[in-house]
């Protein structure tokens, strides 16, 4: 999941308390694929998990610099 241009144009209007739900939500999704891979043997579907989690960490870390941003405005 990489954000559209056009979803991180309409994230930078939301409300902050919008913004922070969306972004915990990520955390949680992140978080819950970080349990499966715990139990997980299968290499593919570890590889496929990976790549989910990373694409959410580069997500994160796109919403996460935008409200850097803003705070510094």
């Amino acid at each position: 999941m990489t954000l559209s241009n056009k979803l991180i144009e309409s994230f930078k209007n939301k409300p902050d308390q919008s913004k922070w739900n969306y972004i915990l939500a990520l955390q949680q999704l992140q978080n819950a694929i970080f349990e499966l891979e715990k139990d997980e043997d299968d290499p593919i579907v570890l590889k496929d998990l990976s790549t989910r989690a990373l694409d959410i960490g580069k997500d994160l870390e796109e919403l996460l610099n935008l409200m850097e941003t803003d705070l510094g405005e």
